[in-house]
């Protein structure tokens, strides 16, 4: 079963935030950023959660709350 995470850090351009979606060797097959312009923290982690478990991914067991 495919699990995903969040994962944020603060670069030099400002704070960015991405999903990164694994297999079940661990491996990233997928990622997915967020458009800092369009939509805040919370709007992401939410929008992409849904989108990810409607496609049968569960969060990763080791995930971070905000």
């Amino acid at each position: 079963m495919n699990t995903y995470r969040f994962d944020c850090r603060s670069t030099p351009d400002g704070f960015t935030q991405w999903a990164c979606v694994y297999d079940e060797n661990g491996t990233e097959i997928r990622r997915i950023d967020r458009d800092v312009q369009q939509e805040t923290v919370t709007q992401f982690r939410v929008r992409v959660g849904k989108m990810l478990e409607a496609e049968g991914c569960v969060p990763d067991e080791n995930q971070y709350c905000l």
